[in-house]
């Protein structure tokens, strides 16, 4: 009798460990289905049935010259403190409509809180919803007078989108903010000459090799730029120094070798004309 027991209390025992290690994996299944969704097909403000639709961030009129008139007080600067630290971690945690939900809930008292936005426009970067993102940075512009690290995620996500010209016009805007950052110098030169506007990637991609100008990318870039622009013997001149610095490298002697032809032929058609 007591074996009978204690069979049955083994079997009840087994059973309930069952059934939470079932509900664990169905939980953990259901939180990554939401999570894998939302990166494969991402929803727009407007279609997302959650607390984010009671902030109207379509209507621009709302968002504009109220920046500095919510002034809080200490109580409130704590409960924002723990709040963000809140949203960090579930937005780290993939829970994306929970932190925007706690986004929401202080853009109610504070709509143009700058940190808050940042966070909001990260977790849509987070979820590849890039055009929320980029609205958002945008507004925020208006409201912040060109913050320097909200024009860097402008720049992140127009890039991502593939908006190159509107990406150089917000880093010609942040060097101007910033003269001697290396990181903008750099991208405006990169954007530059991708956009094949050799004039001035050379400009910038001279200010870049003045503190470093052993930089074997941008020399190359600079090669290129000048060979573009009809400037061939300067062209041939930054070749020769990648080959100081780079015996080895075939391309450097390739392109030497090839703008010292283009420069015999024109000289030969000069004089051709001469004639």
């Amino acid at each position: 009798m007591e074996n009978l027991l204690f069979i049955k209390s083994e079997i009840i025992i087994f059973l309930l460990s069952l059934l939470y290690i079932i509900y664990y994996l169905w939980t953990k299944l259901y939180n990554l289905y939401f999570k894998f969704r939302n990166i494969v097909k991402p929803q727009t403000i407007k279609n997302r049935k959650s607390a984010l639709n009671k902030v109207s961030l379509n209507n621009k009129n709302n968002w504009k010259n109220t920046v500095n008139k919510i002034i809080l007080s200490d109580n409130q600067k704590q409960e924002l403190s723990d709040l963000l630290a809140k949203v960090k971690t579930n937005s780290s945690k993939w829970y994306f409509d929970t932190a925007k939900n706690l986004i929401v809930e202080w853009l109610s008292i504070d709509k143009y809180n700058k940190e808050l936005n940042l966070q909001l426009g990260l977790i849509y970067e987070k979820e590849k919803n890039y055009s929320n993102a980029e609205y958002i940075y945008k507004e925020l512009l208006d409201n912040y007078n060109w913050d320097y690290i909200i024009m860097k995620n402008l720049w992140y996500i127009l890039a991502i989108q593939d908006k190159l010209t509107e990406s150089l016009i917000i880093y010609e805007l942040l060097h101007k903010k910033k003269k001697f950052d290396n990181e903008v110098i750099e991208i405006i030169s990169d954007l530059s000459f991708t956009l094949k506007n050799y004039k001035k990637a050379l400009k910038f991609i001279n200010l870049y090799l003045s503190s470093k100008p052993r930089n074997i990318d941008k020399l190359w870039m600079k090669a290129i730029s000048l060979d573009e622009l009809w400037n061939y013997n300067e062209s041939i001149d930054i070749y020769k120094r990648i080959l100081e610095l780079q015996p080895y490298n075939t391309k450097a002697k390739e392109n030497l070798e090839f703008v010292k032809e283009k420069i015999k032929k024109e000289k030969i058609n000069n004089e051709k004309d001469s004639k």
